[in-house]
């Protein structure tokens, strides 16, 4: 088995499900196809959350041209009221200057002094000058004034004149320019407010088909957990029918002493340890440990039991529980996914077979996920995002595999240190959110050189994975591409993208920039914001010059657009688009109120243990925030609300309080502080009393102080 295929919705397809050979109780009962009024269902989740975040996508570009406008009509009408006054403030040293010379030319002409400039001099700089000159005195002390003082006054006149006229033409140039910024803030305000109906509508459509289109998951999801079932249970009934008794453990080790009648089995041109082959009928059947053959059918046991973080049975499992109790009793897994790695041999990846444990993560996050591997890419494990032990896809983000009948590792194998993010990815969940810092983002091209193409999250059979991982900016060959933000160059030449270009910036996130003509930095260097580091090209799976822009999150795909415009961004869980969660997934607190249901039972224990405290309910007036209602907010409060599609009210996972809680200071407000915490919600740091945004009354589940 080769792993390490593109992660993506590859959800196989219903078809008549076998049943070989007595396993445990799950097994014995096939699952059947889902019903009529299931399959009836005119689009699947999938579908429906890459329309979501196509819809998502258009509306974050009309807001991130209108935000961008807007600023640049702020900047401009700035510049043209300080031009405006800096051309009054000229005008009036003007006027002075010119009065001035008025009176020493009104005093030469009254005292009949000769005057060295011309009449039409004499006329221009008369005209401020009121005609009452009686105020002029001393005949004698004006004439020796004037005759030192006139030639200059009139020069510094004409010159506060001619200052005065520049000054006013550029304040007219800049008021101009202020005035068209201005329209075209305003025509792109009609527009975001155009897309934001239109997406609301879009919404709205789609949110009657959520509930079936999440039981038809659901029930695809059983049929694949039951068909990779059947090709076990197929394989375990040919080792049967060649009458061939699984051996232990201990005599596959070496494939080069392997007992009478089997003979090594290759992978990728190798000998692999710890499995055997025979023939029989012609037919080279692969023979595993009895040890593994146990693991996988113990796993698939486990198939449906609901996720429960750091559970280890018999009711729910987690990510690791699961892998353990496949294992015991031949052996007991460290508590740790990174404490398993050195404790067991690992193996190349093109050598991976069914039983071997699967390690996700990578060396700037840490190990975050593990899985009991199985045939055609694909894995058993628990996992957080879909909320139970499934099959599923190995993701890209593979670390390693370990076979434990192979026992300790020949050599060390150091794990990678956790960083403070690797909780967010733990067991195939991707963070609900991840913020990197408003502005520490450039976009991958200057502006004026692409223009928007495919967004993220388009459907089409010509992507690997079904869908558009990325987004597209159409430009011509040779438009210089620069990096996002800083990180380390990984180059790669893989056949969808031809020329590569992948930077890691640190804890889970990576972005990609395929297609490239030309690539300029080297493998393994330091890159800056900003920084050149290819060209646009048309290499690989292209229909022309483009760059292909990817954010990933531990691995997922996600939408680069919220990135971009903002410099952080909400993520999935589940397969769902923010604000497009199914009512089914979600948990109710009384009042219409809804949250994700593991943040709603910490909800509930934290609102228990405040009216122990002060007598009375905990007050709340904001929860789940679908698509459309965060649409409605941001056209209403652009500069309070998150751009929709980014908030963590749309993962279910975030409340607005109130009832003193929503003032710094009050005694609710510090209860909640110095408590809430304990139950797993916090209050983030944007919202705390001299951050980016004060609001003491939001505050989101994140992790509980136990765990």
């Amino acid at each position: 088995m080769v792993v390490g295929n593109r992660r993506g919705l590859r959800l196989a397809a219903l078809g008549t499900l076998l049943a070989v050979v007595a396993l445990p109780a799950y097994a014995d009962d096939p699952t059947p196809p889902p019903p009529a009024s299931v399959t009836d269902v005119n689009r699947t989740l999938e579908e429906l959350q890459a329309e979501a975040a196509a819809v998502q996508a258009d509306f974050a570009k009309a807001t991130i041209a209108y935000t961008n406008a807007l600023k640049a009509a702020q900047t401009a009408e700035a510049a043209a009221k300080k031009a405006e006054t800096t051309a009054a403030a000229s005008k009036g040293r003007a006027d002075e200057q010119r009065r001035r010379l008025g009176l020493l030319t009104a005093q030469a002409y009254q005292l009949g002094i000769p005057t060295v400039m011309g009449a039409e001099s004499m006329l221009w700089s008369l005209a401020p000058v009121a005609e009452n000159l009686q105020e002029i005195a001393d005949r004698q002390t004006a004439i020796t004034q004037l005759g030192s003082t006139q030639v200059a006054q009139y020069k510094a006149a004409t010159a506060a004149e001619a200052e005065a006229g520049r000054t006013r033409s550029e304040a007219a140039g800049k008021r101009a320019a202020a005035n068209e910024a201005a329209a075209k803030a305003k025509e792109l305000s009609q527009q975001v407010q155009q897309k934001a109906t239109f997406a609301a509508t879009a919404m709205e459509g789609q949110a009657a088909d959520l509930d079936g289109a999440s039981e038809l998951s659901r029930q695809l999801q059983l049929a694949r957990n039951q068909q990779a079932l059947t090709r076990w249970k197929t394989y375990l009934t040919e080792l049967t029918t060649a009458k061939v008794k699984p051996p232990a453990a201990a005599v596959l080790k070496n494939p080069a002493k392997l007992p009478a009648g089997l003979k090594p089995l290759t992978a990728a041109g190798a000998p692999v340890p710890g499995a055997a082959s025979t023939v029989t009928g012609g037919r080279t059947i692969r023979v595993l440990p009895a040890e593994t053959i146990r693991a996988v059918n113990q796993a698939f046991s486990l198939l449906g039991k609901p996720y429960g973080v750091g559970a280890t049975g018999p009711a729910k499992y987690g990510c690791l529980g699961a892998a353990r109790v496949a294992w015991q009793p031949y052996t007991t897994l460290p508590n740790l996914v990174g404490k398993v790695y050195p404790n067991y041999q690992a193996v190349p990846k093109t050598q991976v077979q069914p039983g071997d444990l699967l390690v996700m993560g990578s060396k700037s996050l840490g190990l975050v996920h593990i899985g009991v591997a199985l045939d055609n890419g694909e894995m058993i494990a628990a996992d957080e995002a879909k909320g139970s032990v499934v099959v599923t896809t190995v993701p890209d983000n593979l670390y390693s595999a370990l076979r434990p009948t192979l026992g300790k590792p020949a050599k060390p194998q150091v794990a990678p240190t956790p960083t403070s993010d690797s909780y967010a990815f733990r067991c195939g969940n991707t963070a609900t959110s991840y913020d990197i810092g408003t502005g520490a983002w450039t976009w991958p091209l200057a502006d004026g050189t692409y223009e928007i193409g495919t967004p993220f999250g388009q459907a089409g059979s010509m992507w690997a994975t079904g869908i558009h991982t990325g987004q597209d900016f159409a430009a011509a060959v040779g438009t210089p591409v620069r990096a996002a933000t800083s990180g380390v160059v990984r180059v790669e030449h893989p056949a969808w993208a031809g020329n590569l270009v992948r930077i890691d910036h640190g804890n889970g996130l990576e972005t990609l920039y395929a297609h490239l003509s030309a690539i300029d930095v080297a493998d393994g260097t330091q890159v800056k914001a900003g920084q050149r580091i290819g060209a646009v090209g048309t290499e690989g799976n292209s229909t022309g010059p483009h760059l292909h822009f990817e954010v990933r999150l531990g691995g997922d795909p996600v939408n680069p657009m919220p990135f971009l415009a903002t410099g952080s961004a909400s993520v999935g869980w589940g397969g769902f688009s923010n604000g497009m969660i199914p009512s089914s997934k979600l948990c109710g607190l009384g009042s219409g109120h809804k949250l994700r249901c593991d943040a709603a039972a910490a909800y509930a224990q934290l609102a228990a243990a405040y009216r122990a405290q002060f007598g009375r309910t905990l007050c709340i007036t904001d929860s789940y925030r679908s698509y459309t209602s965060q649409v409605d907010l941001y056209a209403r409060k652009p500069s309070l609300a998150a751009l929709p599609g980014t908030s963590n009210h749309g993962w279910g996972v975030a409340v607005d309080l109130c009832g003193g809680i929503d003032r710094f200071g009050t005694k609710q407000y510090q209860w909640m502080k110095n408590h809430a915490a304990t139950y797993g919600w916090v209050h983030p740091s944007w919202a705390e009393q001299g951050g980016s945004r004060e609001e003491p009354w939001h505050w989101e589940f994140g992790k509980p102080a136990s765990a």
